[in-house]
């Protein structure tokens, strides 16, 4: 059994409201970045959690308690979600601070497989994270490809 734990983007979580629905499909369906795991040995998600915010400096230090969250619980590979992996400025940091601190940890970086190009799923999170409360939309809204993002 391969025991995996998820990081997600705290403001697409919680800003954006996305619950994890495709992230947690793929797992189950084995598709995406869950693809190369042995088709005859199950999956055990111990973890889901956000990571710490964009909280400047501090970051890489600050994501390595949330790591410890997961991996204490003996989780064989960790992935960071396909919104980390999109929009994070901090990604490249905390995959290097994640390796130094957990070697032994399988890093994956991505969870469910796209349904758009990055640059089209970062306009639609900036328009998720910039609304105005008028009409407010969520991380289903972008899944689903109802919401409208401007051109850049």
């Amino acid at each position: 059994m391969t025991r995996i734990g998820i990081i997600t983007c705290a403001n697409c979580t919680q800003d954006a409201s996305c619950a994890s629905v495709v992230c947690l499909a793929d797992l189950r369906k084995r598709r995406g970045f869950f693809e190369h795991y042995p088709q005859d040995e199950p999956l055990d998600l111990v973890g889901l959690i956000s990571c710490v915010g964009c909280p400047t400096l501090a970051a890489p230090e600050k994501i390595l308690r949330r790591v410890k969250a997961i991996a204490d619980f003996k989780v064989h590979a960790l992935h960071l979600s396909y919104c980390m992996t999109a929009v994070c400025p901090f990604v490249h940091q905390y995959k290097k601070v994640i390796k130094e601190h957990f070697p032994g940890l399988e890093l994956v970086l991505g969870t469910h497989q796209p349904n758009r190009s990055k640059e089209e799923f970062r306009r639609g999170v900036k328009e998720l994270l910039c609304q105005t409360l008028n009409a407010p939309q969520t991380m289903a809204d972008l899944i689903r490809g109802t919401i409208k993002t401007p051109e850049e």
